[in-house]
């Protein structure tokens, strides 16, 4: 319900009558000042109220009324995600969405051809001792530390006595693959290059 402050008759060009909501609670006959929402279906339509009556009326808001556990828990959720529609990660689990990411990142760096500019410059600059280190375990360009760390464990399992049956010449390899290793773990060319401060997990 509406009511104007002054006679609508005395209104003039240059002062204009102000309408105003009379408060909703039933009885009062204060100004409503104060909106609230009519229920969690229409958060945009509203009862007006005079500050008494929104306190009260806020004091006994309650959003979850009628909703059973399951239907809470289903908000708390798309709560989480701001309201926003979510997909499976079609049971891959962590692993496999890291390595999409992983993936979608490659594909920007190539299309920006970064990974081109960035491969050039190593080669052309990377110290002999660290070419020498990564052709001792298979590489030919560098990634990621990670990628290195990778490499390393397979071929020190491939070439463990444990798992080669004692194979002629695997432990002399085994420790140029552990010495090329080290050089590059603690290389500083190849964490510059690279931005990364130490290997990862």
């Amino acid at each position: 319900m509406k009511r104007s402050t002054h006679d609508a008759s005395l209104q003039t060009p240059w002062d204009p009558a102000r309408v105003k909501n009379c408060c909703e609670a039933e009885g009062c006959t204060k100004e409503g000042e104060y909106r609230a929402p009519k229920s969690r279906v229409k958060l945009n339509s509203y009862y007006w109220f005079c500050l008494d009556h929104v306190r009260e009326y806020n004091t006994a808001w309650n959003y979850c009324k009628d909703m059973d556990v399951a239907d809470v828990d289903k908000l708390r959720r798309q709560d989480a995600v701001w309201g926003k529609p979510t997909w499976p990660l079609n049971g891959g689990g962590k692993e496999i969405y890291t390595k999409k990411l992983d993936d979608l990142g490659k594909a920007w760096r190539s299309f920006a051809g970064y990974d081109n500019k960035q491969s050039e410059q190593t080669r052309k600059f990377m110290p002999e001792e660290e070419r020498k280190a990564l052709r001792v375990l298979g590489l030919e360009t560098i990634e990621s530390l990670k990628e290195i760390k990778k490499r390393y464990l397979a071929l020190a399992k491939e070439l463990h006595p444990d798992t080669n049956g004692g194979a002629k010449g695997a432990e002399d390899r085994l420790k140029k693959v552990n010495q090329a290793y080290s050089l590059l773990k603690n290389s500083i060319f190849i964490k510059e290059t690279l931005q990364e401060t130490d290997l990862t997990s």
